[in-house]
């Protein structure tokens, strides 16, 4: 039996691999998407907070300083015009409770400014600015960075939208597709899948997440490795709903974004996350009791009346870290420029989504495919559900 042939196969169904199959599919190109879980966006996608960041936060000269700035546009200018999700615009609030602390508000609002987000969006105010607009904030708070530009997204629903409307334009979509084999032979790959199918394809893009570095190797092209950092979440009952009305966030630390008491779209209220560092990548989604405690003395650390015993749910992720530069992994193979990686996609992913779709749209012509527009493209698409 012949084995089906196409342009592209893009390698993982969670936001990353959706968002670059929508920016492929408005061009003339035979596109596969294979995720080989049951659902789409089950893993990473799925155990995070679903914020979209300014871009104040990355370090200045790292590709994920420039994408989350570019992304963040892209939502607001592109992707929320054309795509139909739960989603909700939500201030951020960086607070601090010491003089130190304060200090590194005020270099993350010039770190801000490096990555060229816009002044607008930026504001340092005052105690009394802050507890005006948040009034159930520790009152201990000395100010806080403002930012207006931040958003709050489903990012599984974001992750449908993108392979809705990429289905609608052409592009196939495999779930329970699990890749065991990659092999490169006469220009082309030869992908195996888990029930022995073969699939031929001039271009591979690897979106595998925690697993990207595994599949990498798989392929001959082990250029990178990848660490894991996981968060755990508690989500509280909507009782608590209007503790808070913005993105509330600890100040940020070594190990991430920092611990956040946040609005949900579903009228909840998420507290979170921690930062572990290493766990085995088969446990990234499992939550503990010592960090449910530990989220608990934090929340309160923030937010001293929030009643943390209305928790409902709890909820962990992890992020995929690279070891070597600490930063995405936006590049193809040493030895391959048509095994294309989109890897270590850490916080801001999710803000830098769509500017990292483009990123990997330019690799893949830089692997000698043509991108010639389809003048059928449809971008518009809504999540009923």
């Amino acid at each position: 039996m012949s084995s089906k042939r196409y342009d592209v196969i893009i390698i993982g169904g969670g936001i990353i691999g959706a968002s670059i199959a929508y920016e492929l599919s408005q061009y003339k190109l035979s596109t596969l998407l294979l995720e080989r879980n049951p659902v789409y966006a089950d893993e990473t996608s799925k155990g995070n907070s679903g914020a979209i960041h300014g871009g104040f936060d990355p370090d200045p000269g790292k590709i994920e300083a420039k994408l989350n700035v570019l992304g963040n546009e892209l939502w607001r200018e592109k992707i929320f015009k054309n795509l139909d999700f739960p989603k909700v615009q939500v201030d951020s609030l960086i607070l601090a409770f010491n003089e130190k602390e304060m200090e590194h508000v005020n270099m993350l609002y010039e770190r801000g400014l490096t990555n060229k987000v816009p002044k607008e969006f930026l504001k340092i105010i005052s105690k009394d600015e802050v507890l005006k607009k948040e009034p159930n904030v520790n009152p201990t708070v000395l100010g806080a960075l403002l930012c207006t530009s931040s958003w709050a997204i489903d990012p599984v629903r974001a992750t449908y939208a993108f392979l809705g409307a990429s289905e609608q334009n052409g592009t196939e979509l495999r779930n329970n597709s699990e890749v065991v084999d990659i092999k490169f032979e006469n220009d082309e790959f030869k992908v195996t899948l888990k029930n022995k199918e073969v699939l031929i394809s001039k271009v591979v893009i690897n979106a595998a997440g925690h697993y990207a570095d595994i599949l990498a190797e798989k392929a001959g092209y082990g250029d990178f490795k990848q660490t894991t950092r996981r968060g755990e979440y508690r989500i509280l009952s909507r009782t608590e709903a209007g503790i808070v009305n913005s993105i509330c966030f600890k100040v940020p630390t070594i190990h991430g974004k920092g611990v956040i008491v946040a609005p949900m779209l579903d009228g909840r209220v998420l507290v979170g996350p921690t930062a572990e560092e290493g766990v085995p990548k088969e446990e990234t989604r499992l939550v503990t009791k010592e960090k449910f405690d530990l989220i608990g003395e934090i929340g309160k650390e923030i937010i001293p009346s929030i009643r943390l015993d209305k928790t409902e749910i709890t909820l962990s992720g992890s992020r995929p870290i690279d070891i070597e530069t600490n930063d995405f992994v936006i590049r193809s193979a040493k030895l391959n420029k048509k095994f294309i990686n989109a890897a270590g996609m850490q916080s801001p992913a999710i803000a830098s989504a769509p500017a990292i779709a483009i990123e990997i749209s330019k690799l893949v012509e830089k692997a000698g495919l043509k991108l010639e527009k389809n003048p059928n493209y449809n971008p518009n698409y809504k999540v009923k559900f």
